[in-house]
């Protein structure tokens, strides 16, 4: 029988081995933060605050159009930090309706770039495993025709972890394979009545565009009621 010694150590290597993955993991995902600053002049704060405003982002997916609210704040400030990183969590629903909050209809399985899941006959998701396109979350539909979900983590403007959806397709899936390409750009605009994972099907009003692709951070001003980058 092992003594407690042994028994101790083997405790010890093994959390030495888990706090070095854990270190290696925060390492790459703070290698792949984004982050964007929104910066708010002083006159435009007090009309927005005045007015019932809400600061509110989505996020890009492959070619399609934005279609969900990932985060609307009523408490913003004039200086805004909103920040994310590339992990994913994939669900189905089972409707696409502008206006109406995100309703999960399944499990909802973590997910990264270049790994599959599968949707079952009875409509539950598989861990995923590595396959697909490697720049892509992978699925396979096994079940019938149904509406899919990407949710993305985020830090949010107090500092606090997050995960909320990104996207909703507008078209129900068939029985097969689809990829689904997270795009670093984000749209950021103002709305009044409008709550985080509320779905729509329009174009924001006066909404401005970020493209961080090429960028791990970037600065942008609200002004005159007009986005400029800082």
């Amino acid at each position: 029988m092992m003594n407690l010694a042994k028994v101790s150590d083997v405790i010890e290597a093994q959390q030495e081995v888990y706090d070095a993955l854990s270190r290696n993991l925060k390492a790459i995902l703070n290698a792949t933060l984004k982050k964007v600053t929104v910066q708010i002049d002083s006159e435009d704060l007090t009309a927005l605050k005045e007015n019932g405003f809400r600061l509110c982002f989505a996020k890009k997916v492959g070619d399609n159009d934005y279609n969900v609210v990932w985060q609307s704040y009523k408490d913003f400030n004039m200086y805004n930090e909103f920040s994310w990183q590339p992990m994913y969590q994939m669900f189905i629903t089972n409707t696409f309706k502008s206006g109406v909050t995100v309703k999960v209809s399944s499990n909802t399985v973590g997910i990264g770039l270049g790994e599959c899941t599968t949707v079952d006959e009875v409509g539950l998701l598989s861990t995923p495993i590595s396959g697909g396109d490697k720049s892509s979350l992978n699925l396979e539909n096994d079940y019938q025709k149904t509406h899919v979900g990407i949710s993305q983590q985020a830090i949010d403007l107090k500092g606090a972890m997050v995960s909320n959806p990104i996207y909703v397709s507008e078209e129900e899936f068939m029985k097969g394979s689809a990829q689904f390409k997270p795009v670093e750009k984000v749209l950021i605009w103002f709305e009044k009545n409008v709550e985080t994972s509320t779905m729509f099907a329009d174009m924001r009003s006066n909404s401005y565009e970020v493209d961080l692709t090429l960028e791990d951070e970037i600065t942008v001003q609200y002004k005159d009621e007009e986005w400029s980058i800082v």
